[in-house]
């Protein structure tokens, strides 16, 4: 689990890495909002900008895909908004799609702190 404070594509890129698994973004299960809805719309770039922008504060985090039930039921029991966007897999890297089409990733991920 960490959190997505730089954007999600880097940071989702950054715990495929950590954890030695290729990552897969479905750039279309992506939770938006209806403020960013009504300002850029809910089309592939409003989705990637969304993907790529830093100060969500949100979790993301990997779980077992058997679990996956039972973490819904939890989080609706509690009222927490959770949302699955992806998956971990062999390999390395990170993979976007959008309604089923692979995506390229765009050239700069999110927010990248200097050195």
């Amino acid at each position: 689990m960490m959190d997505v404070s730089d954007g999600l594509l880097i940071d989702a890129a950054r715990l495929g890495a950590a954890s030695g698994c290729r990552i897969e973004i479905a750039l279309d299960t992506l939770p938006l909002s209806q403020d960013l809805l009504a300002q850029a719309g809910g089309d592939r770039a409003a989705r990637l900008d969304a993907a790529t922008a830093g100060d969500d504060y949100e979790l993301l985090f990997a779980a077992p895909a058997e679990a996956g039930a039972q973490l819904l039921g939890i989080a609706d029991e509690i009222g927490l908004p959770l949302s699955r966007i992806g998956a971990l897999s062999q390999g390395s890297g990170l993979a976007l799609t959008d309604a089923g089409e692979p995506v390229a990733p765009p050239e700069r991920l999110g927010y990248e702190h200097r050195r």
